[in-house]
């Protein structure tokens, strides 16, 4: 019976330019005919994604920030979140200004009516500056936290970071992982540059509430999808993608994919800029998707 396909955009759904190719358009509207839902999952929040989401149906699920905020589709409606409670952002927000960055606080816009509140006085990197030049997203500077940050903040933190080079956050990375690691869930990776170059010097550092991750609010999709979760397709390459895939009964590795997504995917398809996506769903309609399917053994034709 149809489930739910859930895929990734950067590196997965989205080619090199940052489009949705005729190919997988026609693969996911397909899979849609024949009775799948579809959704997305992305690190992105929905208004930064609103350029790749009509490639699935309005009333289609969106889930965002890295499994962090779950969201109608065609309207960006919020339906679900996971947020950090506000003295732990605070906390944070201080040890990120404390090591010479701005600190990033993603909001739940649908609350504030803003998408991110920068703190701190440092310069923002030239990653962040390119990103907000580049998508629709509010932005509001403290350079300390007012006195009712508290309010402000309380249910609405989706998640707490900063950008800089690699070298920089390790330290820093490795401080809030042994100081709040039980309470908090701390990701760390190469940022996407203006060069579109993943991997770079240029690293992003991500916390959110504990058990935040696209599995988990993937579940709570097919939920209210009313789709057994036994029947969820998914499809990803990188790190942000690790629980999604790995627990997925059908986890589907791109070939660009970070090895460690490689290593616990099911099946593995073509890479992001030669369909992929489009390759692993027309496989799955034809019958032929199954544990250890590959798209260089025939799927890719």
């Amino acid at each position: 019976m149809p489930g739910l396909i859930v895929t990734d955009l950067d590196g997965t759904l989205l080619d090199k330019r940052g489009r949705v190719s005729p190919r997988n358009r026609a693969a996911l509207k397909a899979a849609h005919d024949a009775g799948w839902q579809v959704a997305i999952a992305t690190g992105r929040t929905w208004s930064e994604s609103h350029h790749a989401i009509d490639c699935i149906a309005e009333d289609a699920l969106f889930i965002g920030v890295g499994g962090a905020s779950l969201h109608e589709a065609g309207s960006g409606r919020v339906l679900s979140t996971m947020t950090i409670d506000a003295p732990m952002a605070l906390n944070v927000a201080d040890i990120i200004m404390g090591h010479g960055h701005r600190a990033h606080l993603l909001m739940d816009a649908s609350l504030t009516g803003h998408d991110y509140i920068f703190v701190g006085t440092a310069d923002l990197d030239a990653a962040t500056k390119w990103w907000l030049t580049e998508h629709p997203i509010k932005s509001r500077d403290w350079h300390a936290a007012p006195g009712d940050a508290h309010e402000q903040l309380d249910g609405r933190v989706l998640r707490v970071g900063t950008i800089g080079a690699e070298e920089e956050l390790a330290p820093l990375v490795k401080l809030i992982d042994d100081r709040w690691g039980e309470q908090l869930a701390v990701r760390a990776w190469g940022a996407l540059t203006a060069n579109e170059v993943l991997g770079s010097r240029t690293h992003m550092l991500e916390i959110f509430a504990p058990r935040v991750h696209k599995w988990s609010m993937a579940c709570v999709a097919a939920d209210r999808l009313g789709v057994d979760r036994a029947s969820i397709v998914a499809l990803g390459d990188g790190l942000n993608d690790l629980e999604l895939i790995s627990n997925a009964p059908m986890g589907i590795a791109m070939a660009n994919a970070d090895p460690r997504i490689m290593a616990v995917a099911r099946a593995h398809t073509a890479a992001h800029h030669a369909d992929g996506v489009a390759i692993a769903v027309e496989a799955l309609l034809a019958g032929n998707l199954a544990p250890g399917w590959r798209a260089d053994q025939g799927g890719a034709a």
